[in-house]
């Protein structure tokens, strides 16, 4: 028997009808007419004279509606113990994020939750953009930071926290850095593309996706170690490939006509799940109070 079913019965029976009844409920009357018919079928008891607009509950629907108020009664006092048990077992907040993000923007803010919660384990996992929002979604994961999403996940909620600069870069041996300060998509089109495997749910054959030769790959350090041997090319986080441009290994490749590449951050939990007070504090934290901010300058105060 359905839940919306008897509290559509004790509406109609705190309201005289069937519409009205529907309408402190925010639901259409058919719909409220459709539940009430398929418990009166399931029960094979009349529960309601109608007539015209009014309705009236028989003796039978009377003594149904006074059991369906204890039931619902009994229900919520379920789920508010529910909530109270979720909010005082084992305090373990896991965490999804992107290999390819650095840690210390998020370092400080860590290290002060460690101290203000000294029994509380975080459990910290690079995982892909595609990988967290589904584990989000089954509850398997708390919270995490992913590139913003081309999906719709209803059962998300998100928060900018910043942007991130992406370059495109190749080894000083590769092709395309033969005196070419510039490129263009078809310049690059033709070769080999690094794909790290994070950005996978980011909508990558819209966004990120230029060449249909491409590798996927696991990891960002698999992804530089290729770049160095002079293997395809890749876009990164700036980042993650300075100190790498700055000794020669790797070079920056312009595009032609185009202003430099920023790509959003977002944190991602579960809507209308009860949040953990530690993943609510963190939440805060992460987020910046100047969108537009790079990640490796987010204000943690």
């Amino acid at each position: 028997m359905q839940v919306d079913a008897f509290r559509a019965l004790i509406a109609v029976q705190r309201e005289g009808s069937i519409t009205t009844g529907a309408k402190s409920l925010g639901k259409s009357a058919s719909q409220v007419g459709v539940w009430l018919s398929m418990l009166e079928a399931d029960l094979g008891l009349p529960l309601l004279n109608r007539d015209g607009y009014k309705a009236e509950l028989t003796p039978e629907g009377e003594t149904i509606a006074r059991h369906a108020q204890d039931t619902l009664f009994q229900l919520s006092e379920i789920e508010r113990n529910i909530t109270e048990i979720r909010a005082t077992k084992s305090k373990r907040l896991k965490i999804a994020m992107l290999d390819v993000l650095p840690i210390m923007p998020f370092k400080e803010a860590l290290w002060q939750l460690s101290k203000l919660s000294s029994d509380l384990s975080l459990d910290i996992e690079y995982t892909p953009t595609l990988k967290t929002l589904e584990g989000i979604e089954k509850g398997e994961i708390d919270f995490g930071v992913v590139f913003f999403h081309a999906g719709v996940y209803p059962r998300i909620s998100s928060r900018l926290i910043g942007y991130t600069e992406i370059v495109t870069v190749v080894s000083s041996t590769h092709p395309l850095a033969s005196g070419q300060a510039k490129f263009n998509t078809d310049d690059i089109a033709s070769h080999l593309q690094l794909l790290p495997q994070s950005y996978l749910g980011f909508g990558i054959d819209q966004v990120s996706k230029y060449s249909e030769n491409y590798w996927l790959m696991d990891s960002i350090e698999m992804t530089l170690a290729l770049l160095q041997k002079g293997i395809g090319w890749a876009e990164l986080p700036y980042y993650c490939v300075e100190p790498y441009i700055k000794s020669g290994q790797l070079v920056q490749l312009r595009a032609s006509g185009e202003s430099p590449l920023w790509w959003p951050l977002q944190l991602v939990w579960q809507k209308h799940r009860p949040m953990d007070r530690h993943a609510a504090w963190l939440i805060e934290k992460f987020s910046s109070p100047k969108p537009g901010l790079a990640i490796s300058g987010i204000a943690l105060p």
